[in-house]
């Protein structure tokens, strides 16, 4: 039986403060940072880190938003807001952090990364940690930070992927998006570094069956020919609603809360509380905004 809306969002709010206690006593403060990755365009990517972004707000999380498509960002877009200014003008100093930072919801904002991203690994040791330390005041405003990366297997968007304390990859039941979400575990070698973790999410599926079906070919597949595969962390419904809300520039999961995509959005974000710290004794400790800038521009360096 399906809680109620404020019974879910009370249990989301539990399920903060046990995570944010289990950090601040094994761990000490720390921002955790969230990669969604996919191997193709067109799976509902944005969307997912979207909506993603604002389930893991409810439960009293600050979430920052950050697009980290470096070819074709479109979160503003898809959620009716307008920036002068993205992570471009930190990184070259004529803008201060909370001049790009735009105030979306309560506990949400969003930060345009734009070229501001790729441009860390053209500075020197020196003004690299100068943005950082300037990045660091993100430490105070979030935290989870949330990256919606490009699609593909670019060096630049596995970057990303490496450098994250979670990715998520996210794929649909089309056989393309299948193979290439299949592509991007070969590319990772089935599994980020030690103490990361990598979780696989199916979208726009049909049923659960459906969805646990796709998963578990891609799941046999990079265990057999990987060695590791990723952990399934659930799915998100085929659903009218979520087309409808990008028509009207808004979030499908605040527009449409209770339809099967925003109920399969909520599960998601319970299922992410309860997996960094909160069920079964797992504890994944957030690296830290930093730790996340300094291996990202040793990511990008290494690309060229």
């Amino acid at each position: 039986m399906n809680l109620a809306p404020s019974d879910q969002a009370g249990d989301l709010r539990r399920l903060v403060e046990a995570q944010r206690q289990e950090v601040r006593q094994h761990h000490g403060s720390g921002l955790r940072t969230v990669a969604i990755l996919s191997g193709k365009g067109g799976v509902g990517k944005s969307n997912l880190a979207l909506a993603l972004t604002c389930a893991l707000a409810d439960g009293g999380n600050r979430v920052v938003l950050l697009d980290a498509d470096l070819g074709m960002a479109n979160i503003d877009l898809l959620c009716g807001i307008s920036s002068r200014f993205n992570l471009s003008h930190v990184v070259e100093g004529s803008r201060r952090l909370d001049e790009v930072v735009v105030p979306l919801e309560e506990n949400v904002e969003i930060l345009p990364g734009g070229s501001g991203l790729k441009d860390l690994a053209d500075l020197d040791d020196t003004e690299l940690t100068g943005v950082i330390d300037s990045l660091e005041l993100l430490e105070d405003r979030a935290d989870i930070v949330v990256l919606d990366t490009g699609a593909g297997i670019h060096k630049g968007v596995l970057a990303f992927a490496l450098a994250a304390d979670t990715t998520i990859l996210v794929t649909t039941p089309e056989p393309t998006s299948v193979r290439d979400a299949y592509g991007v575990l070969k590319s990772l070698e089935g599994a980020p570094p030690k103490g990361k973790e990598l979780l696989l999410v199916v979208n726009m599926a049909n049923s659960d069956g459906e969805a646990r079906e796709v998963a578990g070919r891609i799941l046999t597949a990079s265990h057999q020919f990987l060695g590791r595969s990723p952990v399934y962390l659930g799915h998100v419904l085929r659903d009218d609603s979520v087309g409808r809300a990008v028509r009207l520039r808004r979030t499908f999961y605040r527009l449409f809360p209770a339809t099967p995509a925003g109920l399969c959005v909520r599960r998601l974000a319970e299922e992410l509380l309860a997996r960094w710290g909160v069920r079964r004794g797992l504890s994944y400790p957030p690296g830290g905004l930093k730790a996340f800038f300094l291996r990202l521009s040793r990511g990008f360096f290494m690309e060229k």
